[in-house]
């Protein structure tokens, strides 16, 4: 009985352990897919920035240009 006991122990602790190498898995997956679904919003933002121009931006970058070249 004491070894039933025993065994039924040793194998709550095992699974518990893969339960939680599991749950500590799952969490990095899910950690890694927010990180490129920002990854992702942040490349939409750059793209949508070089198609719609803005032309204050423009000649700020120009001015700042000619600027340098004095």
């Amino acid at each position: 009985m004491k070894f039933l006991m025993t065994l039924l122990g040793v194998l709550n602790k095992l699974l518990g352990a893969w339960a939680e190498h599991r749950w500590k898995r799952q969490g990095r997956q899910e950690a890694i897919k927010e990180m490129n679904d920002e990854i992702n919003r942040q490349i939409e933002l750059g793209e949508a920035a070089i198609i719609n121009p803005d032309p204050e931006r423009t000649e700020r970058l120009r001015d700042r240009f000619d600027r340098s070249r004095k």
